[in-house]
């Protein structure tokens, strides 16, 4: 009876997750083709921070450069790269016949900030666009990309909107990985309460963000989310805070991005930030690991018990019910994968198969994040190390004194770039 009770119970959490995440797809507001003419676009700026993405680079400018839309600027800034990120920027520069780049190097990185978000806060001062467009320099644009996402942006009078993208997931590690942590998040707002202007709810998908020019800088910026090691959920909730309109939508349409190639980087990438994604906390994370196994690792663990049981010669009613109990959870989380990887691409029905030892390196990955933070840890990126607190910020020794100097510099950084123009 107590492998009885625990079979069903895992069933109806599985229908459950199965009803929450089939929710969160048929609310996802899809993006639709643009129809306006060249006079009615708006200047865009279009931002690409790059810190050691030699391998990447190159593939996003070339996307952004073959943009079906009349109006923009990019502005790529080379983050104090080791490798030969730099020269490849330059390589597209020189080869850009209109001029649409603009190289930006990257500062010294001052005490208590976040990379991405120092080397935005100094290279936005070089943007010309009524609207700007933040994106990883390891995503791939289609060529309406742009067109799409500001005529969304528009259409739905919105300050900030940010894109749900296509993963591309090419190693084994990927394979292994991703399907199920990015699978996870989507149980985080289902109803996409980010949308709603009344709830407090939100965050942001910070490979693809394209918000109004005014807001971001009445807000503060990446200046004031620059300690906080989800840059983008932090910036995101600073615009709904001050009453802006927030928004996310389905990106498949758009573009896609490749995060991480190997075991390495996707272990160091996810650590850095994975245990701040469920707020810092112990309860969260005993929930979102519970939730996880029980998709992805109890079905089988309890297939194999049942095949046992009958292997045995225990074939009685019970055990052909636990049988038709556990074959509903397959069909469920057969679905669920399904659904899932529209989102996911580089995947097939052979990855079905890996969920129980991809929920068990999630879990791994998950105590290992947390364990980084509640130890006091260092988490390292890209040759920066930090160490993130449970506040969600990394720690530093804030001085009053320094951040009024980095005020005055970038402000007179808007005056050199206002000079150059």
């Amino acid at each position: 009876m107590i492998l009885f009770s625990w079979v069903l119970s895992n069933t109806l959490l599985i229908a459950g997750f199965f009803a929450l995440t089939y929710a969160f797809y048929a609310l996802l507001r899809p993006v639709a083709s643009a129809n306006s003419s060249g006079s009615e676009l708006p200047f865009i700026s279009i931002l690409v921070p790059a810190r050691n993405e030699e391998s990447k680079i190159g593939r996003c400018i070339a996307s952004l450069l073959a943009q079906d839309y009349p109006n923009f600027e990019i502005i790529v800034i080379d983050d104090r790269s080791t490798d030969n990120t730099a020269r490849i920027i330059q390589s597209y520069v020189d080869a850009d016949e209109k001029n649409r780049i603009k190289f930006v190097h990257g500062k010294d990185l001052p005490s208590g900030w976040i990379g991405k978000c120092n080397a935005l806060a100094h290279a936005v001062n070089y943007a010309t666009g009524e609207w700007f467009v933040f994106t990883d320099a390891d995503t791939y644009h289609k060529p309406n990309a742009l067109a799409d996402s500001v005529h969304y942006a528009v259409k739905q009078q919105a300050d900030m909107v940010s894109f749900l993208p296509t993963q591309e997931l090419g190693s084994f590690p990927e394979k292994l990985i991703m399907p199920i942590l990015l699978s996870s998040f989507l149980l985080g707002d289902p109803f996409h309460q980010v949308n709603d202007p009344e709830c407090h709810r939100a965050y942001a998908y910070g490979q693809y963000i394209i918000c109004r020019r005014a807001p971001y800088f009445a807000v503060g910026g990446h200046q004031s989310v620059r300690n906080e090691i989800v840059e983008d959920h932090a910036l995101a909730q600073v615009f709904k805070d001050k009453a802006y309109k927030i928004e996310v939508a389905d990106g498949r349409s758009l573009y896609s991005v490749r995060m991480y190639t190997d075991l390495n980087t996707l272990w160091q990438g996810w650590t850095k930030n994975l245990y701040s994604l469920i707020d810092s906390r112990i309860p969260n994370l005993l929930i979102i690991l519970f939730m996880i196994n029980s998709v992805a690792l109890f079905p089988f663990v309890q297939l194999l018990l049942v095949c046992q049981k009958i292997f045995t010669g225990h074939t009685d009613s019970l055990t052909l019910s636990l049988l038709a109990l556990v074959a509903v959870q397959f069909l469920l989380i057969a679905f669920w994968f399904e659904k899932t990887s529209q989102h996911h691409a580089g995947v097939d029905w052979r990855n079905f198969f890996l969920f129980p030892f991809g929920s068990l390196a999630v879990s791994a990955l998950y105590f290992h994040a947390a364990y980084l933070v509640v130890s006091g840890s260092q988490v390292n990126w890209k040759g920066r190390s930090y160490v993130v607190n449970t506040a969600k910020t990394i720690q530093s020794s804030y001085n009053p004194d320094f951040n009024q100097a980095v005020d005055t510099n970038v402000n007179r950084d808007v005056r050199e770039v206002s000079t150059i123009r």
